[in-house]
């Protein structure tokens, strides 16, 4: 569970909101009609911020020991001090930027799957479900499964071209193998990789980049293909279906409200009998809408997701 005293990114500069843990019997019986409203559900649409990530301890918007450790020599030599502030960093050269490029990759690669994206995968299982994420760290397509998932902002594991030429994107270790093997720290303590090593596309030859959106971001075949399946989804359930769908918003920031927030709250207002439910550390907000077809949790999805592993089955049964 992520320690509470550190703010997710949506609250920086803010004040944390009373938390619903503070109250236990509050907190159970917010737990126990989340329980309910996913048992209710026909399908069930999740979308997932950057909070679900800070809940498995994955803060990429603060410095850490975790970017101290693998990602503090970059920061000490470009004056940055958190993953995302390196990823919009414009370094010097090519050959510097592709060291940080592959470190990242590396990272997250690497990362443990957190346990509350497996126990939410597990908690959904026999459930119709689909999910779209702002996250790039690979942490929803391993727990879900690339069926199921809507990249929005793409997957630091993969690499697409620069300009974009084509649609497609590549694994990031077959596509920098060159560079990946040439990185070198240099006697101002500075990683590089070799120039004559650096990713490029291979189909105009220019450089590459990571898959995470900026201008020029591939909304290519991947993309496009997950966002034909969540639209699919969507409609087999809300049109040709019961429309009985819970819009589920776990740790959803402010900064982009158009990409997951508003369009929830957009259907949830024009099918009646769909519901929604957001948790998320450090927001309260809640869709103009009544009451009993929406919840709002206001505590650390480790904790909510905790709770409804542990009570699987028991709310179920009380109506």
């Amino acid at each position: 569970m992520a320690d509470p005293s550190r703010l997710y990114v949506q609250t920086l500069g803010q004040e944390l909101p009373p938390q619903d843990t503070a109250a236990p019997s509050l907190f159970a019986e917010k737990v126990g009609r989340l329980a309910r409203m996913i048992d209710d559900a026909d399908a069930v649409a999740v979308g997932i911020g950057s909070g679900m990530s800070t809940a498995c301890g994955y803060d990429f918007y603060h410095g850490t020991e975790l970017f101290e450790e693998r990602l503090g020599a970059f920061g000490r030599a470009h004056g940055f001090s958190t993953l995302f502030d390196g990823l919009y960093h414009v370094f010097s050269t090519p050959e510097e930027q592709w060291a940080f490029n592959l470190a990242v990759s590396g990272l997250v690669e690497g990362l443990p799957l957190g346990a509350p994206y497996e126990r939410l995968a597990s908690l959904l299982e026999g459930k119709e479900h689909f999910v779209i994420t702002t996250n790039v760290d690979g942490q929803v397509p391993r727990a879900f499964g690339p069926g199921r998932v809507w990249l929005f902002q793409g997957d630091l594991r993969y690499l697409q071209c620069v300009q974009p030429c084509h649609g497609a994107v590549y694994p990031w270790r077959e596509a920098a193998a060159a560079a990946l093997e040439s990185v070198a720290t240099g006697p101002d303590g500075v990683p590089r990789v070799d120039g004559e090593a650096l990713p490029r596309c291979p189909e105009c030859n220019w450089l590459m980049a990571p898959w995470a959106r900026d201008v020029n971001f591939c909304e290519g075949d991947m993309w496009r293909g997950q966002k034909e399946a969540y639209e699919g989804f969507l409609r087999r359930h809300l049109v040709e279906g019961s429309g009985r769908v819970l819009f589920l918003e776990l740790g959803v920031s402010s900064m982009t409200p158009a990409i997951i927030k508003m369009p929830f709250w957009s259907m949830l207002a024009k099918n009646p009998r769909s519901t929604y439910a957001c948790v998320n550390l450090g927001e309260e907000s809640a869709p103009p809408i009544g009451a009993e077809r929406s919840l709002t949790l206001t505590a650390d999805i480790g904790a909510v997701v905790d709770a409804l592993w542990a009570s699987r089955g028991r709310y179920a049964a009380v109506r």
